[in-house]
């Protein structure tokens, strides 16, 4: 009898425990200590789900950093340079080297209007030099990369970097700034730096 009574009396307890901790969690949930209209709920809501996408863009970004090539394919700031770089054979070599990529902008490409060419089975050979001339085989800062005389690129020429009226790579316009990621960097381009020839 005086096991059941304690039995009893330890469930009592138990039970009162569990409904003050449901209590606490939900004045946790709402600190307002009313019950929460609909509309308030809601922005509750979309306030956590905001703060779960901003984590989660914070993690993606890091993950991007980890290549010149990984940041190129998942930004928007170079798309045809970059679909040109996914379709090439090096986008490896890009990806695990310390590299610096040039990157056209979208403009540069009205000079070559035949880009999309490079895309076409049996141009393979044309796509892979037109990406090659656009790679330094050294990870590099804008300010260090525009103090040079001149850069090998990955294609083998070395070509000249000038100052006048700018800083001019290979005869094309480069553009300030860097960015740099764990394995290479990226510099913006006013122009093409390749031409490359395709059969007719």
């Amino acid at each position: 009898m005086g096991l059941a009574f304690v039995a009893l009396t330890s469930c009592g307890e138990s039970s009162s425990k569990s409904v003050e901790t449901n209590k606490n969690a939900e004045q946790t949930e709402n600190p307002v200590g009313r019950e929460l209209t609909e509309a308030e709920k809601k922005g509750m809501r979309l306030m956590k789900s905001r703060q779960d996408s901003k984590r989660n863009m914070i993690s993606d970004k890091s993950k991007n950093m980890t290549s010149a090539y990984r940041y190129l394919v998942s930004s928007e700031e170079y798309p045809i340079f970059s679909n040109l770089v996914k379709k090439s054979r090096i986008n490896k070599h890009i990806h695990s080297g310390d590299v610096t990529l040039l990157a056209p902008v979208d403009k540069a490409f009205d000079d070559y209007p035949r880009y999309k060419e490079l895309l076409f089975a049996g141009n393979e050979d044309a796509l892979d030099e037109f990406i090659s001339y656009h790679i330094v085989n050294e990870s590099m800062e804008y300010k260090k990369f525009s103090e040079g005389d001149n850069w090998q690129v990955h294609a083998g020429p070395t070509l000249e970097l000038s100052r006048e009226g700018g800083i001019y790579f290979g005869g094309a316009h480069v553009r300030s700034g860097s960015i740099e990621t764990e394995r290479g960097a990226i510099i913006g381009m006013d122009d093409l730096i390749y031409f490359p020839k395709l059969d007719k």
